[in-house]
């Protein structure tokens, strides 16, 4: 294909809520531009867009309300979808979730465009997932955990491609002392940290309880909670209430995620479910010895024993005795941390994502109209 094909990817959301839309921005920063020129379309303004626009990527703005109920206004935005496959010639559309699937789909039988489903959840949603997949040329899903969200005669149409992380950016270095001080960190005690949204299934509050627990036989660790959500106040209550509000830090959202987890002696992951786990690699990426869940896509990623420990979901006792462990076997985990790189540059590097991202646009190309 030696001309440039245009590729109007569709999100989901205008904000970052997630890894999803990081994902996102990494793969049409790291498209081949000498075979596809890419353009995201989201909901309303927002820190997407304005990523996109600092990349030099094509930003436009189109309405996509909830279809339950229909709206007029969902129409429109399907119309204008439409209208802007044609006016810029896009030869496929990626649609970044369930929602945004919906728009492209319609968006592209109108436009006869092939439309990519890339699905981050693993929870089912049996009526529309069925529309939906009828409506698409190909699904990616990010981990086999969310491959099972689909009936296996669906097989055919489904592939697995893992999300990736710039190996670059996330790379092995030396911690910030300047940065250790901004953020009130002792000198010389260990830091635990943990990356995600405040939400329930996160499992931040059992993170919590463990930390509770290691106090008893290490009181000088420290921890590093990064990010935001709807619990950030019952967490921060929790942690006045088992008097840990000294020895944790909320720093919420961050873009220099990389350097605060080079701060760190050990990364936590304390979901109670996950439908990949894109820190973990981030984390692993540094070298960092993992304590996680055994949930969802988790297991994809960790190798127990190799690249770091697994405990089960909700239990804070486990957890603790995971994050002593190693704490105390600093040899160890040193093993567990370069395992982990070596496991991210060969099964989770950007560039493996985008490779297999790019060979499925290719073959959604050559397949022609009968793919749509």
């Amino acid at each position: 294909m030696p001309e440039s094909h245009t590729v109007l990817l569709v999100s989901n959301h205008a904000e970052i809520v997630g890894g999803g839309e990081l994902s996102l921005l990494s793969l049409v920063e790291a498209l081949d531009r000498s075979r596809w020129a890419p353009a995201v379309v989201v909901p309303s303004e927002g820190p997407v867009a304005a990523g996109c626009r600092v990349l030099g990527i094509p930003a436009y703005v189109v309405s996509m309300p909830s279809l339950r109920p229909p709206r007029l206004t969902a129409i429109r935005g399907v119309a204008t979808l439409r209208r802007m496959t044609l006016e810029t010639r896009a030869t496929l559309l990626h649609a970044n979730g369930s929602r945004a699937m919906l728009y492209a789909g319609l968006a592209g039988l109108l436009a006869r465009v092939p439309v990519i489903w890339h699905v981050r959840v693993a929870d089912p949603d049996p009526g529309l997932d069925r529309i939906l997949l009828r409506m698409a040329a190909g699904v990616v899903v990010n981990s086999q955990a969310v491959l099972r969200r689909f009936p296996p005669v669906s097989a055919g149409k489904v592939r697995c491609i893992y999300n990736g992380v710039d190996l670059a950016r996330f790379c092995p270095r030396s911690p910030s002392a300047q940065l250790r001080a901004s953020l009130g960190l002792p000198y010389g005690v260990a830091v635990v940290a943990s990356v995600g949204r405040f939400v329930p299934y996160k499992g931040f509050a059992v993170l919590l309880e463990a930390a509770d627990v290691v106090r008893a036989s290490r009181p000088d660790v420290h921890w590093l909670l990064v990010g935001d959500g709807e619990l950030r106040g019952e967490l921060e209550r929790q942690c006045r209430t088992l008097s840990l509000d000294t020895q944790v830090r909320f720093t919420g959202w961050r873009t220099d995620v990389a350097d605060l987890l080079a701060l760190a002696d050990l990364f936590v992951l304390p979901s109670m479910s996950e439908h990949f786990g894109r820190v973990l690699v981030e984390a692993m990426a540094l070298g960092k010895p993992v304590v996680a869940t055994d949930a969802g896509g988790v297991p994809e990623i960790v190798v127990p024993g190799e690249t770091g420990l697994l405990v089960p979901p909700g239990d804070a006792t486990a957890m603790a005795r995971a994050i002593c462990a190693l704490l105390k076997d600093p040899a160890r985990s040193a093993q567990l941390g370069a395992a982990g790189r070596r496991r991210v540059e060969a099964e989770f590097s950007l560039a493996r994502h985008v490779a297999a991202v790019e060979a499925l646009y290719a073959e959604l190309l050559d397949a022609g109209p009968s793919a749509v």
